[in-house]
């Protein structure tokens, strides 16, 4: 039976499509809403192999944090003042997702740590840095 011409480049395109978001928005300048959580005072015998490099390799809405005897993915706490809108405004995205109904990852600026805003980003919203006005 033969293949059809059509597939391969299908599945690569999909790929691409998946990807791609993840590896720009995962770049550095983008990260998951909430905070990590406060360590827990523990004495640890062995330290962990990390089990997380950054949020992006975290799955759903977890964060890549230290924890009392290396580095976990956890669930963040939230930050107050949620419905805080900070100065500076959301950088311009180019490109488009190609997953159905991607996840957001903040809803408000308020969510994001320290002077990050929740933005558009190519796949959901992401807190980002802002760009000047």
């Amino acid at each position: 039976m033969k293949s059809s011409g059509f597939f391969f480049p299908f599945v690569v395109l999909l790929a691409l499509g998946t990807l791609t978001p993840w590896d720009v928005e995962g770049s550095g300048n983008a990260l998951k809403a909430g905070a990590c959580p406060p360590r827990k005072h523990a004495q640890c015998l062995r330290y962990e192999e990390p089990e997380c490099h950054s949020d992006w390799t975290c799955p759903g809405k977890q964060r890549c944090c230290p924890d009392s005897c290396g580095i976990k993915c956890l669930d963040p706490v939230y930050i107050p003042n949620q419905g805080e809108q900070k100065p500076g405004k959301c950088p311009v995205v180019y490109g488009q997702c190609m997953m159905l109904n991607p996840p957001n990852f903040c809803e408000m600026d308020g969510e994001c740590k320290g002077n990050f805003k929740c933005c558009r980003g190519m796949c959901g919203k992401v807190c980002v840095s802002p760009v000047e006005d």
